[in-house]
């Protein structure tokens, strides 16, 4: 099986749902970040703080060639889709899920987050800017899930069934939304 990659933008509950999806399918499950923050030895936002953005998003490519590309789920950070190069490895190196949550629910879970740099203490409309930024790229993802007013097990069932749906054809990027 090749890894599933989940990818969206902060707060949509990748780690949650890939720590259910993982469970249930009986595979490893990776975060990103904690890969990260184990690597450097410290923590996301003091990665920010001393080493600045750019140096996160350089050690963040380096963890996701770590990561094992079969039997494995993995949930990345919401920015990993800003390298071009980031983006075109995960679909050329497993199944990529892009859980799509409005921003109106995101701003509510991460704008007081102080663990999150990106989001804390933004406006909605920074926060807003980011996400559409981003957005093309997470649309380029093999399967969009959407997760508004969804329990996490609804969630990581839809995932398995377009996984399941996925076999019976061919491996090129299909887009399924569920």
């Amino acid at each position: 099986m090749e890894t599933i990659f989940l990818v969206g933008f902060m707060g949509t509950g990748k780690t949650t749902i890939g720590e259910k999806l993982a469970h249930i399918i009986k595979v490893p499950f990776y975060d990103l970040d904690l890969q990260i923050e184990k690597s450097q030895k410290k923590s996301i936002p003091t990665i920010f703080k001393e080493d600045g953005e750019n140096m996160f998003r350089k050690y963040e490519t380096e963890e996701l060639k770590k990561m094992p590309i079969k039997n494995a789920v993995v949930s990345t950070g919401g920015g990993i889709v800003s390298k071009d190069e980031n983006i075109h490895y995960l679909l050329k190196n497993g199944v990529v899920v892009y859980l799509d949550t409005p921003i109106e629910v995101i701003y509510n879970r991460v704008s007081k987050d102080s663990n999150r740099p990106n989001a804390h203490q933004k406006t909605k409309n920074e926060l807003e800017l980011l996400f559409e930024r981003r957005l093309p790229f997470y649309e380029k993802a093999h399967f969009t899930i959407h997760t508004n007013g969804k329990m996490p097990d609804e969630i990581t069932m839809e995932i398995i069934n377009c996984l399941t749906n996925r076999k019976g054809g061919d491996s090129s990027n299909k887009k399924i939304e569920s």
